[in-house]
Order: C-alpha cells, then structure tokens, then sequence
C-alpha cells in the first residue's frame, strides 16, 4: 500500500504527544546535569515545548534558571533552538540560512543541539516551503553529524535518520536511503521507523523477499515496543501490497482491509486512500463492480481530505481499469490521460532537482577522477624523492659507519696493545718484588729472629724486636703490593677470596667470631688495579682497627650488589665504638677516607660508645 516511511497518524498526533508529556514528571537540575538524561529531557520538552502552550514560559524559565546558576551554554543553546522552531514560519528565508550557516559554529560542541536546529529547518524547507535543494543541504549537514556520533549522544537519532531516509525515498533515491537506513539501524533503539522505510525501498528495487523480510522486522518491532496498532497494520498493509504484486489476491485482500479499517479508526485518510486504491484494484479483477465503484468513490474523498494529491498517480490507473471493465472505453482513456497528467505533476516537483543532482555527481565524479589521477602522480613524485633521498642517507651513512669501524680497529688495536705492555710491566714488577725485596725482607727477619735467640743484652733484645716487627711489616704491606699489581688477579672472585682469608686469619688468632657474607651477584662487576688495591686496602684497614682496637666479640661482613647495581661493603663490630670526632689519624679513618676518594667510593663511618661501629663502603659500577 505504500505510506510515508516516517509516519504518525496526523489528527491524534496532538492528542499522542500531549500523553507522552504527561508521562514525563518535570525535570530536575539534577537529571540536566547527566549528559544521558540532558539528551532525553530535551526530547520531553521540545514536545511539551511545541505541543503546550500553557507550559512554555515554565520551560523557557527553567532553562534560563539553569543557565545562570550552572552557566550551562547548552541550555540557552536548545532554547534558542526551541524558539525558531515555533516562529520559523515568520522568520524571512535570510534568517534561516544565517542560522543554518551559524549552527556548525556556534553549537560545535553541543551535537544533540545541533542535530535539533538541523532538523527543525530541514524539515521546514522539505515540507513547509516545498524548497528541495535547500532541504537536501541542510539533511546532508545532519548526515555528516550522525556519521560522527551514535544514539548517546544524539538522543533522537532514529528519527533524524528516518527523516533522512524519507528525503531520500521521495526522490527517489533508494540507494542512498538504504544506506542510511543501515546506519540508522545500528543505533536506532525504536527501528520501526527505518525497517518500514527500507521495505519501501526494496519494492522500488524489485527485490520483494528482501522487502518482505523488513516488513516483518517492522511488525516485531512494533510489538516489542507496545507501540499503537496502526503502526502493525501499516507494515501488514506494505506486506499486503507484496502479495498484491505478486497478484496473490487472496493474500492481499485481508491486510489491505485489516489497514483500511486502521487507518479510517486514526482519521488518517492519506493512509486509507494508500490501503484502498490497491483493493479497489483486487475487487475490480474479481468482477465486485459495485463495491469496487463505491470504494473508488470512498477512495477519492480521502484524497480530497488528506492533501495526498501525489497518491492521484495510483488511483487514476485503477479509476481506468474500472471503466475499462465495464466497456465505457471513454471514461477509460479519460482516467488515462488524468493518469498521465499526474505522474508528469508529480515528477515536474522532483525532476529539475534530481537532474542537478545527476549533473553535480557527474561533475563531482570527474573532479574526483582528476583528484586521484593528481594524487596518484604527487604521491609518485613523491616516492622518488623520497627514495632518492633515502639512498644518498644510506650511503652516507654506511660510508660514515665504515670509517668509524675502521677507526675503532685502530683504536682497540692500539689500546690492546698498551694493554699488554701494561700487563708485562706489572707481572715483571711483580715477579722482582717477589723474588727480590720479597727474599731480602725474609732473610732479614730470618736473622734478626736468629739473633733474638742467641743474644741475652734486653738492650738489643729490643732493638732486635723493633727491627723483625717493622721488616714483617714491611713484608705484608709488600705482599699487598705485589698482589694489587699481579693481572691475574685482576677479578672480584679473587678480591673477596683474599678478604675472607684476610678477616678469617686475624680474627681467629685475637679469638673473634668472624661472618663473611657475599652475593653471588658482585663476582662479575668489573675492577680495575686501582679500584681492587684501594679496596682491599681499606677493608684491611677496617679489619685491623676492631680487631685491636675494639675490644668486639664479633666481626660480620657484608659484600653485595644494590638494586641500581652498586656494589656496597658492611663491616660492623660489636665492639666498644669510639667518639668519631675525637678519632685520631693512628686508627686509618683518615686513610679510609682518601682511598675511597680516590676510586669514586663514598664511604659512611656510624659508632658510638660501647655500641659497637659499622663501616659501610658504596661504589658505583
């Protein structure tokens, strides 16, 4: 039967919407205030708005209010919105395209606002004023903005894309309104709307199972949403006319009547006329003259009371049937000539836009052909450069990664070099320290001991004692030496061997408990000569001073790798302490602190008296 895709029942549209602001109790601050609820109370009050006088000053009143107290721009943003829509009859054809022109700016970051004002002047132009062009620009606007946002933030986007949708089903554009049915679709919460308005498309297409199909979705809608019968009966109708295509009378007859008797309970006379033009036709081809004749006459006052002069185009074929079936050939060939006047009156409405339409796709075609033919030649250029230049930066840069290879050869090969004369230099001065200052010290203490034993003068006794203490001495700090310039110990391993066994030796001869306790972590940080001399030397210092100074029962050592891997070094002592400011240089506090400096180690003495000291050396790797 082919009705409006976007409809509601004209004469109880008042009476519908006035119920459904009586449903809505009146909006609080509060409910403003969620962007959700914003959406959804401006859908209530532009019906209240449009619909109820009596409440329009309370409406204008409340979102002034909320303006001022929340300096809120969306609401006097949907107010101004408001107020076009219910004087826009007044308003000169200058006004409305400054305000069409102003809306993208000025409400840029309200779209639900937005979508309002484009709709309320699309509208205008599409049904007030017949204005076509105008009313295409301004749908294509909202187009763009429903392509950019879904249904939570545009609250009535069903509607808006059933709108569209109907623009383009009028002009016979199918495609595009099927496109954006699909869209509408997605977000749609009622979908009603959009699959009656598919289904419409579909049978302009010829593919009558796929328009079928969108019918019966409308129907399930409709039920779901407990939406009024019409609305079942109006896809029932479409369905109806399927079956009447199909020339399945049978199936047709009964929807087509189920729809009639709807429409006429609505007072929608455009409807009945859309249900009964199809059925006169079905009483016609069963022979049921008489009822068809009084329902043609029916038929044509519901034209006459609807407006719906468009829908002469139907009526007239079947008018010519009628009398063709009863052989007055005249009247016949005079309903097909009214027939003929009417599908050119209602193309002429149409025609001359959808030819400048056709005109701007071609012409928008080309451009777009040139367009890409002119990009596809820069990004070609392009490409070229871009090569071009990438290879002169490849060369350069294996020509520069070349040299620095060749530079660094040299440079190792010369450092290895200095390495290894190093390295002979140290292992000689090792091996001469050992054999010969090494053996000389020994024998000295060897024959001072020699003479210790032999002589009985206390007198010389001492002296004799004075000069094996210092030549031991003087072989232990030798040994050191000998041991910080050998390379073969040039490792941490070795390092905290040799202070194990170090601590281990002295505190068992003064009878000190002694913990040794290392992470495996430090055996692989790197040393050099100078950081493992300096180190092991005030370890050693540290080491001496509690074992004769301190009086401590226990000595605990700590080695280990902090977590930014800095190597730390804990010797604590539950000794007697000393007062560190007093401390003197004979105890090697001064010393500890050069050595430490010297290799870039920080280093923290903490004692107290009769509290015991602890010594805590840090050096970054």
């Amino acid at each position: 039967m082919l009705t409006s895709p976007y409809y509601l029942p004209p004469l109880k549209l008042k009476l519908l919407l006035f119920f459904c602001c009586c449903c809505f109790v009146f909006q609080t601050q509060a409910q403003w205030n969620n962007p959700r609820q914003k959406g959804l109370m401006q859908d209530s009050l532009l019906l209240e708005y449009n619909y109820n006088l009596d409440k329009r000053k309370q409406i204008e009143q409340f979102l002034t209010n909320i303006y001022k107290e929340q300096n809120d721009l969306e609401a006097i943003a949907f107010l101004e919105v408001l107020k076009i829509g219910i004087g826009i009859d007044q308003r000169s054809f200058e006004e409305l395209e400054k305000f069409v022109n102003e809306v993208g700016v000025k409400y840029r970051e309200f779209p639900n606002v937005q979508a309002r004002a484009y709709r309320t002047i699309g509208y205008h132009y599409f049904i007030g004023l017949n204005n076509y062009e105008k009313a295409f620009d301004v749908y294509l606007k909202l187009e763009k903005l429903l392509r950019l946002y879904d249904d939570k933030v545009i609250t009535d986007y069903a509607d808006y894309c059933g709108e569209i949708v109907t623009a383009f089903y009028k002009f016979k554009d199918y495609k595009s309104a099927i496109k954006i049915g699909e869209i509408g679709l997605v977000n749609a919460s009622n979908k009603w709307y959009i699959y009656n308005t598919l289904g419409l498309c579909y049978i302009e297409l010829h593919q009558l199972d796929t328009a079928k199909n969108y019918f019966q979705q409308a129907v399930t809608e409709a039920k779901l949403n407990k939406m009024a019968p019409i609305y079942q009966t109006i896809a029932l109708g479409n369905i109806g006319y399927i079956y009447y295509l199909r020339k399945d009378y049978e199936k047709a007859k009964p929807l087509f009547k189920v729809d009639l008797k709807e429409a006429l309970k609505n007072e929608d006379f455009g409807l009945a006329a859309g249900s009964s033009i199809p059925l006169s036709d079905v009483l016609i081809k069963e022979r049921a003259y008489a009822q068809a004749s009084k329902l043609l006459d029916e038929t044509r006052t519901y034209i006459a009371k609807s407006g719906q002069v468009e829908r002469l185009e139907k009526f007239f074929p079947v008018k010519s049937r009628y009398y063709q079936a009863l052989g007055d050939y005249s009247k016949a060939l005079a309903f097909r000539d009214s027939t003929i006047k009417a599908i050119v009156r209602n193309d002429s409405i149409f025609n001359g836009l959808l030819v400048m339409r056709a005109q701007q796709r071609t012409d928008l075609e080309r451009i777009a052909d040139e367009a890409t033919k002119l990009e596809n030649y820069k990004r070609i250029t392009e490409t070229r450069i871009f090569a071009l230049i990438a290879l002169f930066i490849i060369a350069v840069v294996f020509y520069l990664v070349v040299r620095r290879y060749r530079n660094r050869i040299k440079a190792d090969k010369k450092k290895i070099e200095e390495l290894n004369r190093i390295m002979e230099l140290r292992q000689g001065l090792s091996a001469d320290m050992h054999d010969d200052i090494g053996s000389t010290l020994s024998s000295i203490s060897l024959y001072t001991h020699s003479l210790l034993m032999k002589s009985a003068d206390e007198d010389n006794r001492a002296v004799l004692e004075k000069i094996k203490a210092n030549a031991q001495n003087i072989q232990e700090n030798i040994s050191d030496i000998i041991w910080s310039v050998n390379p073969k110990m040039d490792s941490m391993e070795q390092v905290v061997a040799r202070m194990r066994a170090f601590g281990a030796d002295i505190t068992e001869y003064a009878g000190i408990k002694f913990e040794f306790d290392t992470d495996a972590k430090i055996i692989a940080l790197p040393l050099t000569m100078e950081v493992r001399k300096n180190l092991y030397l005030i370890y050693k210092e540290a080491i001496n001073n509690a074992v004769k100074y301190s009086n401590c029962k226990q000595i605990n050592i700590s080695l280990k790798s902090n977590r930014e891997g800095c190597f730390e070094m804990d010797i604590v002592d539950n000794g007697n302490g000393f007062e560190l400011d007093k401390a003197h240089d004979g105890n090697g506090i001064a010393n500890m602190r050069h050595r430490a400096k010297a290799i870039g180690a920080t280093l923290h003495i903490s004692t107290e008296t009769q509290r015991g000291t602890r010594i805590r050396l840090v050096l970054s790797s």
